[in-house]
């Protein structure tokens, strides 16, 4: 399977979550609020590190961004699988379909950069290493902090290359619905919580 990295500067490869980094060191830090504590073995929620740097090229962003979406894909799907909940397991399948959807979406863009849209094999090892148990309301806080930072780094690949200005707002528009999502989780509004996601023009 063709390397999705291919042509990435070395320096700033990172082995990018669905909404994350991924730090290969010790316990999986997946700086995703999945992992735990090295002193306490608890789970905890941090704040995620910076997913991009203003200096890094198109070709980086896009590769980010893709293989983003393959690992969300599999991720939901995977914690769909693991949850006794009925609806939330269902919730999370809407979850998967969104980012395979996005992932379709934007593949043109990357086909038109000369980038491969080939899976990382990485993503899906990476799925099955974060589909752990965790509390619902810390999987929805980690989740809503991490599409905090990952939509400047979609609205910076529109700013980079205004031809693809669509499928850069296309980004942000299902990355604002995934916030959406998880704060409406969180304020206990889980009756209208996929109402944004369904909403979009490319989940139709």
């Amino acid at each position: 399977m063709p390397d999705a990295t291919a042509g990435v500067p070395a320096s700033s490869e990172r082995r990018g979550g669905p909404r994350g980094n991924v730090d290969a060191v010790g316990d999986i830090d997946t700086n995703t609020g999945i992992g735990s504590s090295a002193a306490t073995g608890e789970e905890e929620v941090p704040y995620p590190s910076p997913i991009f740097s203003p200096e890094d090229p198109l070709d980086v962003l896009w590769v980010r961004a893709y293989q983003g979406e393959v690992l969300g894909e599999a991720l939901f799907g995977k914690i769909a699988d693991t949850l006794e909940d009925p609806d939330r397991a269902a919730k999370m399948r809407v979850l998967s379909l969104l980012e395979r959807k996005t992932k379709e979406a934007i593949a043109p863009s990357l086909e038109r950069a000369g980038l491969s849209t080939e899976p990382d094999p990485e993503m899906a090892a990476l799925a099955d290493a974060l589909a752990v148990d965790m509390a619902w309301g810390d999987f929805l806080a980690a989740t809503e902090a991490i599409t905090v930072q990952y939509i400047p780094l979609y609205e910076r690949i529109g700013e980079l290359d205004p031809t693809e200005r669509a499928a850069s707002e296309l980004l942000v528009a299902h990355e604002a619905a995934l916030r959406s999502f998880a704060r409406a989780e969180m304020r206990g509004d889980t009756g209208s919580s996929l109402d944004e996601i369904n909403a979009l023009a490319h989940m139709r």
